[in-house]
């Protein structure tokens, strides 16, 4: 469930399975920010994080290069 973006229909189903609460009122649900905070971060990804094995191996294959290069744009 990773890596993608919630749709309304996740927002709606989660609610009616009850994994996220909410009140009727009228015509307009209420839920907690706090529990619709939860479950959407749900859909992002951890950083992995690397092991010290791994970080060695790295270092020890390619001392000299370790120029990182970053590219932004600005839509």
């Amino acid at each position: 469930m990773a890596d993608r973006i919630p749709t309304f229909a996740d927002l709606c189903s989660a609610i009616v399975e009850g994994q996220i609460s909410a009140t009727i009122e009228g015509s307009v649900y209420q839920m907690n920010a706090l529990d619709l905070r939860r479950y959407l971060n749900k859909f992002r990804s951890l950083p992995t994080i690397s092991t010290a094995h791994e970080q060695d191996t790295v270092s020890s294959t390619d001392p000299v290069n370790w120029s990182a290069s970053v590219q932004t744009s600005v839509a």
